[in-house]
This record gives C-alpha cells, structure tokens and sequence, in this order.
C-alpha cells in the first residue's frame, strides 16, 4: 500500500512539475503592466545569454526607445551592445490586436508573433533567425517581462529548438526618466 501511494505521490508531483507558467496566472498583479505606457520612451537594458547547460556565454549592454502612433501602433528600437564588440539592432513593431494583445513583427522575425499582457507581465512567442556557423537557424523564443513596484523589468526568455531548449536570455530593463 504504501508504494502505491508513493509512486501515486510521485507522478503527481512529476505531472505538476511539467505544468508551465500561463499569462492568465498574473491577472491582477501589481503594478500594472501597459506596453503603451512602458515602452514609451528610452529605456536601458543590461543582460546575459546562457546555453543550454546554463553556461553565461555572452553579456551585453542596450538602449531602447519606444514611441505609439495615433493609431496605437507601437514601435521599439533596440541597439544591444555585447561583451565582444559586437552589436545587434532590432526595430520592433506592435499593432493592437483585440483586448490586451499585440502583433509584433521585426527584421529577424518570422512571422508575426502574439504578444498577450495580463496584470504586471507580458508574454511574447515568436520565431527568431539566427545567425550559427556561418548559416542562420531558427529559434522558437517565449519572452516573459515582468514588471516590478520600482519601474524595473525582469525578462526571462527560453529559446528552444525542435522543443529542446538550446539556451536562456536574462534582461534587466529600467526606463529611463
């Protein structure tokens, strides 16, 4: 009996382990999350990239402005400076898409990819070309930001390939006054 209950208390906690975060889970929290009032404006980033195991391969530096439309369309412009000299630059657009939703395209974006926020966090999923070994791949990528009380973001994003992550992004993003 007691095996029973253990290998039954096993497979429950395994199942639950396997459940992930969803958007609806921070409705409610505070502060509240607004895109149009958040990414108005300069803001600085400061991040690392991790691989799969973990390892901090690379860290970077970043400024980003966002500024809205009459028509509520917004726009986000990132330069990411990295630890090897390297730079990126990325030019985000967002258009309305219904109630607290968002369709974003940039250059190194395939497709449009939903953004959904819900209290004091955003949730972005997208595929992203990659520049690796002198070709490029693609990187599924679920972006979470998450607002904090004093105005700062943390965001987390996991990229995945063929449903195996392959690596981590950890950004801090403060807006800038």
């Amino acid at each position: 009996m007691k095996l029973k209950t253990l290998f039954t208390l096993g497979l429950c906690t395994l199942l639950g382990g396997c459940s992930s975060m969803q958007i609806e889970d921070f409705k409610g929290a505070t502060p509240e999350f607004v895109p149009q009032e958040y990414f108005n404006g300069p803001m600085k980033a400061y991040g690392m990239v991790k691989d799969r195991s973990g390892k901090i391969t690379r860290r970077f530096t970043g400024t980003m402005v966002g500024s809205w439309d009459a028509q509520g369309v917004g726009t986000l412009d990132e330069h990411f400076i990295y630890d090897d000299g390297e730079e990126q630059r990325r030019t985000w657009t967002m258009r309305p898409d219904g109630a607290r939703r968002y369709l974003c395209s940039a250059g190194d974006i395939i497709g449009e990819a939903p953004m959904r926020f819900e209290g004091n966090t955003v949730v972005l999923d997208y595929t992203m070309r990659v520049p690796y070994k002198g070709s490029t791949i693609d990187l599924q990528v679920r972006d979470w930001l998450h607002l904090q009380a004093d105005g700062v973001i943390l965001n987390h994003s996991k990229m995945t390939k063929f449903g195996f992550e392959v690596g981590e992004l950890v950004i801090t993003i403060i807006k800038e006054s």
